[in-house]
């Protein structure tokens, strides 16, 4: 959950079906409001004071009946003006001011909410805020609960000459898969003045206390609020939207540069004004959230060494569950530091943490390096970089942008630059554990090229498939002298044919090469069926020299005996 959606937590607002409007009379109804919030921010194991912060937002609303194709009792709604105030400065917030919808219930409440912009879930939530201004119900004999942006609470409704008091009472229902890291919410304090009207509200001002706790993490906010119907009307560009929200024009959307460079302060001060490896990084990935229009700010700190190891090990973890799209191009783009090579090695670790579709941005970035060759100071990054790819595509094998990496791949094994690289990209096929490459590696099982060879070998001992077994256990009977260990190894990933496992059986027991003995028993213990097999071990360790071989054979055989007890 980020902290954003804290912010504006889940003060109630008015709403009406559009049943409601009085006969004959046009509901439109405009608004000023006023939102004071102060928030606290506590990660208990930091030992430190809370981080306070305090938001104060001004700006107008408008709202105006609309349908959704032949779905009644939709409102189109939107902000205007709307600006962060502090002291006598204005910051203007372009981002509170997308029109969207929202639909109610015949008792008023909130039931669903429709974007045409495409926006991302900070700014639909803080939108949603806004809305949930505008509800209440309006048949008060019989209260149900109440949903925002939290989950659900129960109200308790007071009937005061022409006005309605409400209290929040508790949260019964709370999104777990927004407030993953938090397990409680309690009302501290809560009390909000409602004055109804026939076309939405009069008036509405309140004021909540809410706390939010987890394991380690505490949250807290405190709000005061007014909502006034303005007597003198204003413009909006939402009157000139259609009232079929289906003939809304979809369209992209972003922060404005006050925005982002005030986002952009406090990520920097979020990430160097305090110890953050005191936080877990799934809590850091949870926190970053919020100023994800702006990861790709961090760039230049990661790169400073300003941050000490174990913070920077830190923020690539978070970073790679955060997996954004901002966050995916920001990994993607510190892979070029090639004279930082473990800088790249923790990108490539971080890519690999998460399984949604890659961003288009960071497709490009890899393929370019994937073309024109990989650069690092490090032998060892270029050959995780290659296969690191093949990882990529198994945690997002069902996306676009993985299946271009995929031919990208395939094509430059085709190419066969260098001996190298063609090695590196079969056995990032392998890491795929895509059953369609198989044809291609098993081509590569003749390559002239030792390194090849094995690199086809261990890919397809990765497939687990039936087809890649017999490409194996072909190629073992037919090229049984070069990578032989390669070769034993991989078809311990299967369960071997009675052919097969005897003569697999007899390297373990006669083959001159230690290492090799150790790879046929490894790929043996593998095997469910062990009859005939215990017994030739057994035998064989009066006569093995190898003490390392020796305990592998040991090791078999009280396996073998602890499932039979």
């Amino acid at each position: 959950m980020t902290l954003c959606r804290l912010t504006l937590l889940a003060a109630p607002w008015v709403a009406l079906t559009s049943a409601q409007v009085m006969a004959g009379t046009l509901c439109q109804p405009q608004y000023q409001f006023d939102i004071q919030t102060q928030t606290s921010f506590d990660y208990i194991k930091l030992q430190s004071a809370p981080q306070m912060s305090t938001v104060h937002l001004q700006g107008k609303l408008s709202l105006k009946a609309a349908q959704k194709g032949d779905e009644k009792n939709w409102w189109a709604i939107k902000a205007d003006q709307v600006a962060a105030v502090q002291g006598k400065t204005r910051i203007p917030l372009p981002s509170y001011e997308h029109a969207f919808a929202l639909k109610l219930t015949d008792k008023g409440l909130i039931s669903d909410f429709y974007f045409a912009a495409e926006l991302d879930q900070q700014t639909q939530d803080k939108l949603k805020g806004l809305a949930y201004y505008l509800q209440y119900q309006r048949d008060i004999s019989q209260v149900s609960k109440e949903p925002d942006t939290l989950g659900q609470y129960q109200p308790a409704y007071q009937q005061a000459d022409k006005q309605l008091k409400m209290v929040k009472q508790h949260y019964s229902d709370f999104d777990r898969t927004v407030l993953s890291t938090f397990n409680r919410i309690e009302v501290l304090d809560s009390a909000h003045l409602i004055t109804p009207d026939s076309c939405f509200l009069a008036h509405r001002e309140g004021n909540e206390v809410l706390a939010l706790s987890g394991t380690d993490l505490r949250f807290g906010s405190r709000q005061n609020y007014t909502l006034t119907r303005v007597a003198q009307t204003f413009n909006t560009p939402l009157y000139e939207l259609d009232d079929d929200l289906t003939r809304w024009q979809h369209t992209q959307v972003e922060l404005s540069e006050a925005e982002k460079a005030r986002l952009a302060a406090e990520l920097q001060q979020l990430i160097t004004g305090q110890d953050i490896t005191q936080i877990d990084a799934h809590t850091l990935s949870i926190l970053l959230k919020k100023y994800d229009a702006v990861i790709g700010t961090l760039g230049p700190l990661m790169l400073s060494g300003t941050l000490n190891d174990k913070a920077q090990m830190r923020l690539f973890n978070a970073l790679g569950q955060l997996d954004s799209a901002t966050s995916q191009h920001l990994l993607s783009s510190l892979l070029q530091a090639e004279k930082q090579p473990l800088t790249q090695f923790r990108a490539l670790r971080a890519l690999t943490q998460g399984n949604a579709p890659l961003s288009q941005q960071a497709t490009d970035m890899l393929l370019e390096m994937l073309v024109n060759g990989f650069s690092t100071l490090d032998a060892e990054v270029e050959s995780s970089f290659y296969m690191t790819l093949g990882i990529l595509l198994n945690n997002r094998d069902t996306s676009d942008t993985a299946a271009q990496i995929s031919l990208a791949i395939t094509e430059q094994i085709t190419l066969g630059e260098s001996e190298g690289k063609t090695a590196n990209l079969l056995s990032a096929l392998g890491n795929s554990r895509n059953p369609q490459h198989e044809p291609l590696l098993a081509a590569h099982l003749s390559d002239n090229s030792a390194r090849i060879e094995k690199a086809s070998i261990r890919a397809l001992g990765m497939m687990k498939t039936d087809t890649a077994y017999q490409n194996l256990e072909q190629h073992f009977f037919k090229s049984p002298e070069r990578n032989k260990k390669a070769l034993l190894s991989a078809l311990g990933n299967y369960q071997m044919s009675a052919k097969t496992s005897d003569t697999v059986l007899n390297m373990a027991v006669s083959d001159q090469d230690d290492a090799v003995r150790l790879a046929a028993i490894k790929a043996l213990a593998t095997q469910k069926q062990k009859d005939g097999i215990k017994p030739v071990l057994r035998q064989a360790l009066q006569n093995e020299t190898s003490r390392r071989n020796f305990k592998a054979i040991i090791k078999l055989l009280h396996s073998e005996e602890e499932k039979t007890q």
